[in-house]
């Protein structure tokens, strides 16, 4: 009896440590593109169900297609970033420094405390 129970919850336990030593699925923070020589890139990266207008400096550049990422290659230096819904239910804004060599990723989500506004991280690649 003690060798049909080790049997059956040896590959159970052994299933259920991978899953909880394994690291986590890390790709989907990491961006393999590479900026022009002398240019930065900025990667609008929507995590809603919704499309983004991405502007620029107040100049519509795009949209940004739900659960989708554009990536925009510019010229070194601080931008003035506004991402509104598409239905304008939402919208975010602030400046945003592009660095030269590396890429500066928004990730946009749907703000769970005010479903009306968007939670936006930065990070440098």
């Amino acid at each position: 009896m003690k060798r049909r129970f080790f049997a059956l919850t040896a590959p159970l336990v052994a299933a259920l440590a991978v899953l909880l030593l394994a690291p986590g699925c890390e790709s989907d923070n990491e961006f393999s593109h590479t900026p022009p020589a002398g240019q930065g890139s900025l990667i609008v990266d929507n995590y809603t169900y919704t499309d983004i207008e991405f502007f620029l400096n107040g100049i519509l550049q795009e949209t940004v297609n739900s659960d989708h990422d554009k990536t925009f290659d510019l010229a070194p230096g601080v931008y003035r970033v506004v991402l509104n819904d598409d239905n304008g239910d939402r919208n975010w804004a602030d400046d945003v420094d592009v660095l030269e060599g590396r890429l500066t990723v928004l990730t946009v989500k749907i703000d769970s405390g005010f479903f009306d506004s968007y939670s936006v991280t930065r990070e440098i690649q």
